[in-house]
């Protein structure tokens, strides 16, 4: 009996001293509130929030600053800009999910706490870090399509860095036109910086395979529905969706003749003035019949089944996918 209460009493010793959960604070810091192990500095416009390795966020940093100036040439600031915009980074993903990540998000936005969260993905603006975790060797396709298309650092804080800056300037409680905000977020993916300047309108390798196959297959969403649709429809077919709109995106900020009608720009400029969706869509495509409908669906399939991937290896996973039925996307 006294050895028990002996094992007992230390149990419980052992218990009362174990360290509580890291508890981080949602949104801005002060710096009081900066957790051990954590880094907290306002570069630019952003304040970061990290346990990564620091050299990494200030990669980050740069780059989504240089960013912030392309959100604001698409779509001019409605409002003051006031205190920083606030992000976030985990050092892996177990941190990430443990906050309360979406289970298959590489990042997230939210509205709600001001702030954008993502981890260090190991791999930035293409290029797998040091001491990067790459997973299983990459012997079948679906693993290097997975290996190749890897979720990158520098893209997943592109497209929720254009969520932050858009829902800041757009603050409205009505559903957004998701083929809008989640196509501008994949059109802005895989910009880079070269020569001093940020290059943006690249082709967002990680979406093309789903769109090329479902266009080939006729299974995509016709034009005039996906402009008019919100979030909830979006969500519901996600992975073509995301496709098709960022492919609808490129398309209209990048081929030659369309480009010209600035249609994306008037779209959101009446969304922000008049907050609806269904006026968005009167005012951007005005008395639209059908076969204009049906002349912008003929070109944007033809202009996206003629985008090339980024790389060589992309366009070989692509075509080995493809013979195999598979879209291309990991």
């Amino acid at each position: 009996m006294q050895r028990l209460m002996l094992f007992l009493a230390l149990f419980a010793c052992c218990l009362v001293s174990q360290e509580p959960a890291q508890k981080l604070t949602k949104g801005d810091w002060r710096d009081d509130q900066v957790p051990p192990g954590w880094n907290r500095k306002i570069i630019g416009k952003y304040e970061f929030q990290s346990d990564a390795p620091w050299e990494r966020v200030e990669v980050v940093a740069r780059h989504m600053n240089a960013m912030l100036e392309r959100y604001k040439k698409l779509f001019a600031p409605v409002k003051q800009e006031g205190k920083a915009y606030v992000v976030k980074i985990f050092k892996d993903r177990a941190g990430f999910l443990k906050y309360g990540a979406p289970p298959n998000a590489g990042g997230y936005f939210s509205k709600t706490d001001q702030e954008m969260v993502g981890y260090d993905t190991g791999k930035i603006g293409g290029v797998l870090q040091k001491g990067a975790t790459t997973g299983e060797k990459a012997v079948s396709l679906r693993a290097r399509l997975a290996a190749r298309f890897s979720m990158d650092l520098l893209g997943v804080f592109a497209h929720e860095g254009w969520h932050q800056y858009f829902h800041k300037h757009c603050g409205s409680g009505v559903p957004f036109p998701s083929w809008c905000d989640e196509g501008i977020g994949e059109y802005f993916y895989g910009s880079r910086m070269e020569t001093g300047q940020m290059q943006v309108g690249k082709v967002n390798d990680y979406r093309l395979g789903t769109i090329k196959s479902a266009i080939k297959r006729n299974k995509t969403i016709p034009l005039k529905e996906l402009v008019a649709w919100d979030q909830q429809k979006y969500y519901a077919v996600a992975g073509l969706a995301y496709a098709q709109g960022w492919s609808l995106v490129h398309f209209l900020m990048e081929h030659p003749q369309w480009k010209q009608k600035k249609l994306l720009q008037k779209y959101m400029a009446n969304f922000v003035e008049q907050h609806s969706i269904e006026e968005a869509v009167t005012a951007a495509f005005k008395g639209w019949k059908d076969e204009q409908w049906a002349a912008m669906e003929k070109d944007w399939k033809a202009f996206t089944l003629d985008l090339k991937y980024g790389d060589v290896e992309a366009e070989t996973l692509a075509a080995e996918a493809e013979a195999l039925g598979e879209d291309g996307h990991p």
